[in-house]
């Protein structure tokens, strides 16, 4: 199965920094604005009071980076970039900046130079267990694969109850076939924070192959509560309810994920699965063509 990533599965939710005293007063105040509206998720006002914060103090490098962080949540990757940077000129040890500047670049697809970012975190960062993570899923983009297994080890070293280092750590082991240690990683991560969506989208997957379809149904059904329109969770489950026999409620829901996401060639190939037991062989070799086209 062709799994979609979620940086934010795995992901730390990045500090909101506080500024020193050599700021001003009013750019103090539209700095703590900003700051209120990033915690709320009100993205645009917080750019707007950040934008007001740097009015009055073009050199505060906290406004910079927050700012950033409100950019790469409405999916301004480059905006984001820019202000990190800005950041990092100000204030060369600005850690971070450069940490989340590395999660920008990550999720443009520039895994070099987030590697590079990373690297320079390796001693401020030393203790904290999701910035093993972070580098960790890098390097799995980057085929490193003895690498990120053992960052992923070393993240759950530092902290034994962090989920998002077992859900990863059960993507890498998926993708390399270990079905075994993936099913056991993606357990602990769901007995850790049951709210795991990815890892029980990826369990329900496993349970599926071992033919242990109703307990698959549970869990998949466990994920789309967290994510309802995902279209890889929808797929999933359109599999198993093929499995279970349930043929027009599993067309509807594989159909939908199309809908959603129309690049995903495994969902082609289910849809192909369902006309097959129809016994509608030409709709079903077409998908089938039409989901190998997209591997």
């Amino acid at each position: 199965m062709k799994i979609i990533k979620y940086l934010l599965i795995f992901s730390i939710t990045p500090l909101l920094f506080s500024c020193g005293a050599d700021k001003t007063e009013e750019s103090i105040k539209f700095f703590k604005r900003g700051n209120e509206k990033l915690k709320e998720k009100e993205y645009l006002d917080a750019i707007h009071w950040f934008d007001e914060s740097l009015k009055q103090n073009p050199k505060f490098a906290d406004s910079y980076n927050n700012r950033g962080l409100a950019y790469q949540k409405i999916e301004k990757i480059d905006n984001a970039l820019k202000d990190f940077d800005k950041a990092i000129e100000i204030d060369k040890k600005y850690w971070e900046a450069y940490y989340n500047r590395a999660e920008a670049l990550f999720l443009k697809g520039d895994f070099q130079n987030a590697m590079l970012d990373y690297d320079k975190l390796a001693i401020p960062f030393k203790d904290s267990s999701f910035y093993y993570v972070s580098r960790a899923d890098v390097k799995v983009q980057m085929q490193n694969t003895a690498g990120a297994t053992a960052d992923y080890e070393k993240a759950i070293l530092l902290n034994p109850k962090n989920a998002e280092a077992y859900t990863n750590q059960g993507y890498l082991y998926f993708e390399n076939k270990d079905f075994t240690l993936a099913k056991k990683s993606f357990e602990k991560a769901i007995s850790l924070d049951p709210k795991q969506d990815f890892a029980l989208n990826n369990l329900a997957f496993i349970l599926n192959q071992e033919k242990k379809f109703d307990e698959a149904l549970k869990k998949v059904n466990l994920a789309l509560a967290q994510e309802p329109a995902q279209p890889f969770y929808l797929n999933n489950k359109g599999l198993i309810l093929i499995n279970l026999g349930k043929l027009e409620e599993a067309k509807e829901l594989i159909e939908r994920s199309i809908r959603l996401n129309d690049k995903n060639g495994l969902a082609y190939q289910n849809l192909g699965l369902y006309y097959q037991k129809k016994g509608d062989n030409l709709k079903a070799n077409e998908n089938f063509e039409i989901g190998k086209g997209l591997e």
